[in-house]
Order: C-alpha cells, then sequence, then structure tokens
C-alpha cells in the first residue's frame, strides 16, 4: 500500500460536488486526503446525501437550486458525478459562470456533445479535465514501463483484460439512455490507457463484439481489438459473468512475454529470451499428437524477472487539477480535450464495429 501525504497549502481549491452518491463520495474522501480542495457546497436528488452533507456541515441543494449552488461565495471549481448523460449540461452550465470542471467518466456520450463542452470551456476561458484516473494504475504503469524498456524487444501485442462475475452494477447503469454498459464503464479507462501510451500512433482498424448475458439493453461485456499503423495489434476485453480469473496484462514482444496478473501487480513475470535458437529443445506428447513447437524452452535459453516496482498515490490528477485552477493555466491540464476526443471517437466506433458485425477501418 502506498503511503499519501497530505498536501499543505496556504490556500485550498474552493470546489462543489454535483452528485455526491458512489463516485461523489469517492471524490469527497480523496480530496479530504490529498488536502487541495475545500468542499463548500453538494448538489444532489438524494435525501440521504442530504444526511451525508449535513454531517459534515456542507451546504446542500437540489437541482431546481442551480443557480444558488453556482454563485457560493468563493466558488473556483465543480467536480460532476451524476449519470453520464447529464455530464454535459452541468459542465457547459459551469463553465458559463467561470468555474473549472472535473467530470466523471465517460465525459460524455458522443464526439458532438464533448466538442460542446470544450467549445463551453475555451469560450469561457476555464478548466476542462476528467476523472482518466487509471492512467495512473499500478498494472497500467507497469505494462509502460516493460513495453518502453526493450527488455522484451519490439513489442507487437498486448492483451488488456478485466473479469468478474457481478455482472453489470445497478440503477442507471443499466439503461441505454443514461450511458449505461461496460464499453461507456470500464471501457473508457482501458481505451484511455491504450491511446496513452500509443498516443502518436494513428489506428488503421477497429473489431468490437458485445455481450447481452444478463440481456439488459446495454452490454455486460465486450472484445475489442486495435490495430495501429505500426502493426501493433491489442486486444481489450470485458466480461462480468466470469467465474475465473484471467490475467490483467499479456506484452508479447519479440525477445520475450511478460505476464500482469493483478492489478496490484503482486503476481507477474517477464521472461525474455537469451538465446534465440535451442539447441536442447525437447518436444512433448501434446494431446494425441507430438509437438516440438509448442515445447517448453531448455534452461538457459532464456530469463526470468520480476515485474518493475511501482510506486504512485493516484493522487497525481487531483494536483494536476489544483494547480491549473489555482494559477489560472487551463492549457496545463494533464488531460487533454484531443486526448478526450480520441477516446470518444474509438467508443463510436466500437459501437458501430459491433452493430454492423464488421471491422472498421479508419485512421485517427
Amino acid at each position: 500500500m502506498c503511503f499519501v501525504k497530505r498536501e499543505i497549502v496556504k490556500e485550498k481549491v474552493k470546489i462543489g460536488i454535483i452528485g455526491c452518491g458512489g463516485m461523489g463520495g469517492y471524490h469527497l474522501n480523496k480530496m479530504s486526503i490529498c488536502g487541495l480542495f475545500d468542499v463548500i457546497g453538494i448538489l444532489d436528488i438524494d435525501p440521504a446525501v442530504k444526511k451525508k452533507a449535513d454531517l459534515r456541515r456542507i451546504p446542500f441543494f437540489k437541482p431546481e437550486e442551480q443557480e444558488k449552488f453556482f454563485a457560493l461565495p468563493g466558488l473556483q471549481a465543480v467536480l460532476i458525478a451524476t449519470p453520464n448523460d447529464t455530464h454535459k449540461s452541468y459542465a457547459v452550465a459551469a463553465a458559463e459562470h467561470g468555474l473549472a470542471v472535473l467530470s466523471e467518466k465517460p465525459v460524455t456520450l458522443s464526439c458532438a456533445d464533448l466538442q460542446e463542452m470544450l467549445d463551453a470551456a475555451e469560450k469561457n476561458g476555464t478548466l476542462f479535465s476528467v476523472h482518466q484516473n487509471r492512467r495512473w494504475d499500478p498494472d497500467y504503469l507497469c505494462m509502460k514501463k516493460i513495453a518502453e524498456s526493450g527488455m522484451i524487444g519490439r513489442v507487437y501485442k498486448i492483451e488488456s483484460k478485466v473479469v468478474g462475475s457481478n455482472g453489470i452494477p445497478g440503477a442507471w447503469r443499466k439503461i441505454k439512455s443514461q450511458g449505461g454498459g461496460m464499453i461507456y464503464d470500464w471501457g473508457v479507462h482501458l481505451m484511455d490507457q491504450i491511446l496513452l501510451f500509443k498516443q502518436d500512433t494513428p489506428i488503421t482498424s477497429v473489431k468490437c463484439t458485445t455481450s447481452y448475458v444478463y440481456q439488459e439493453e446495454v452490454d455486460d461485456g465486450f472484445e475489442l481489438e486495435i490495430t495501429f499503423v505500426d502493426d501493433v495489434a491489442v486486444t481489450i476485453t470485458i466480461d462480468t459473468n466470469s467465474f475465473v480469473k484471467v490475467p490483467r496484462w499479456m506484452i508479447y514482444g519479440m525477445d520475450g512475454t511478460a505476464v500482469i496478473e493483478t492489478f496490484n501487480c503482486r503476481k507477474g513475470k517477464v521472461i525474455a529470451v537469451k538465446t534465440r535458437h535451442d539447441e536442447k529443445l525437447k518436444g512433448v506428447q501434446a494431446g494425441n499428437g507430438f509437438t516440438k513447437t509448442m515445447a517448453d524452452r531448455s534452461k538457459g535459453t532464456v530469463k526470468e524477472s520480476r515485474l518493475p516496482k511501482i510506486v504512485d498515490d493516484g493522487l497525481e490528477l487531483y494536483r494536476n487539477f489544483y494547480k491549473c485552477v489555482m494559477d489560472k493555466t487551463p492549457e496545463k491540464s494533464i488531460i487533454t480535450g484531443k486526448q478526450l476526443m480520441r477516446v470518444m471517437k474509438l467508443i463510436e466506433l466500437s459501437f458501430e464495429s459491433a452493430e454492423k458485425n464488421e471491422v472498421i477501418k479508419t485512421d485517427f
């Protein structure tokens, strides 16, 4: 577990939370931990959230009191953690009030809506950022470090998988019009990770298949195949009805292979080739046949290493948001509009591919 150092600052960002349920409550706690924010108001529809706000002595507002919320003395920013289909209206309104915005993911449900949000922030000179927090997940940083280090040679294939057996999260996350389903839920994170890793490399094709095991109106899983112009192939898999865990990452290089088993990187390994030709290779009986091709390599021809150590407290996004607000430098946001638009474009192409059941050729 990573030790979190609480920041000591002369002035905190005065922020309001719009939607303080599960994720909003998560942010409330994180902001308290990092010591950079002062939550001075909460806007929500839930009486249970009002009780939470009252216990913390934070002013509470109903949606019809939005203007009073935005007029809170000293308010500098808002955190939006409402259902996905409402992010745009709150973000645009906040920008028009001169407030910085940190929105939950997915930022919205279409490229067109995202462009409106970005335009509103630019027009009003305000900061717009999105909680793409899994850019700092240890497993992702570990994958990135392995791939970029050259320890397994040129990487040509990556598999990114997250599975569970608890189905689709409840409430609005099962409603299509509100942005439910696993492509919008977990998919946006895993796409963002890969596109950040390959941020300077165009995509040439997208193939997506979705699953509806639970027979809801939204996808409960998907498999997305992405091919980049440099011939690197990436497969992203989400399954909410898998009762057996699978490796979080598989990274295939010309000179080795790496596996990251878990989110915390406590299980996994890197195996790199030492001698390409295995003179002592012995074949094995494989089912009803014999093979040398798929037999284990003899000792001495490969080297096994531990996963690289990753240290991160998961608060970098909050620190960046704080600094951009205090310094009035929205252009220095660690989450850029270009990055957000690329993820949203990939989401749209994924839905298109799944609906048409075909490979979508592209160049972005």
